[in-house]
């Protein structure tokens, strides 16, 4: 091979590296998983705007929920806590069209008064939850939680299923 048809091959080789990388990079399951480790650690930085970020303005749920109440609900949280960390297990994405979801188990732990500890859920019950994603023109957004087990609020929970907020 001449120096010319190697020189050739390369950048070939290289284009179609990087437009694989890309479509990977761009693959709706991949955006998803970002924008939720994106969410997670801003919650933990006590970010308000990037946690709530990966939610849709059009968020409602079965439990009465909204977005200004959910933000409200995640800002009470990093409000009284310190510490914040949502451990949560690796988690698959499924897409279909334009709408996915993401089954969750995860813990939430911080610091109250200089005591450390669980906030939610626990090593031996972590909580779980189903999100509903849905793409919009901005990207992809959580529209509703479908699943949702909180050990220490299952009562509470069960209550405001039935009633709207």
């Amino acid at each position: 091979m001449d120096r010319r048809r190697i020189v050739v091959f390369a950048l070939l080789a290289g284009m179609l590296a990087v437009g694989l990388w890309v479509r990977h990079y761009l693959a709706p399951e991949n955006v998803i998983r970002r924008g939720l480790r994106a969410g997670i650690a801003a919650f933990e930085q006590e970010r308000m705007l990037g946690a709530a970020r990966p939610v849709s303005r059009a968020y409602r749920d079965r439990w009465g929920m909204s977005y200004e109440s959910l933000a409200g609900h995640m800002r009470e949280v990093m409000d009284t806590y310190d510490g914040l960390q949502v451990d949560v297990e690796p988690f698959t994405v499924e897409v279909h069209g334009e709408e996915a979801s993401t089954a969750l188990r995860f813990i939430l732990w911080g610091s109250y008064e200089s005591t450390r500890g669980y906030v939610i859920g626990s090593l031996d019950e972590p909580c779980t939850a189903t999100l509903q994603w849905r793409k919009e023109p901005v990207g992809w957004r959580i529209i509703s939680i479908s699943e949702l087990d909180i050990p220490e609020l299952r009562d509470e929970l069960a209550r405001r299923q039935h009633q709207p907020e």
